[in-house]
């Protein structure tokens, strides 16, 4: 098997962790110099501040799961596609976000975070598929 093809099942096992709700291992899955395009502000490039803000995502939507559309991989980078969804603990509305994540991968772990996502909305139309 070559590097991208162990890279792209790297990133979905990542995914399946998360699925599991396995916080421990999305964590160890980062490099400790990971670094975040995406995070602005008062985000920092963390991996336990990354987790700190999973925990909680998680607590607000405790069935949250991701479900991968495309996974593309190239050399050291890996693109997913996906959908979150689940149920939020205090209004009882399935909710979801959509987005494409690019990862860098080196040494075997995650060395940079591209993403775009949509912001997490209430689910109106159950029935469409992005």
């Amino acid at each position: 098997m070559d590097q991208t093809q162990k890279n792209r099942e790297f990133v979905i096992r990542h995914f399946e962790a998360l699925n599991q709700r396995d916080v421990e291992t999305v964590k160890a899955n980062m490099s400790p110099a990971l670094f975040d395009h995406e995070l602005g502000g008062d985000h920092l490039h963390d991996v336990e501040e990354g987790g700190k803000r999973l925990q909680e995502l998680l607590t607000r939507i405790p069935d949250l799961r991701v479900e991968l559309r495309d996974v593309i991989a190239e050399g050291d980078k890996v693109v997913v596609r996906g959908v979150w969804s689940g149920r939020d603990v205090q209004s009882g509305s399935v909710m979801e976000f959509h987005g494409f994540v690019q990862w860098r991968i080196a040494d075997g772990r995650f060395v940079e975070r591209w993403a775009a996502v949509t912001p997490l909305a209430e689910v109106r139309n159950q029935s469409e598929t992005w």
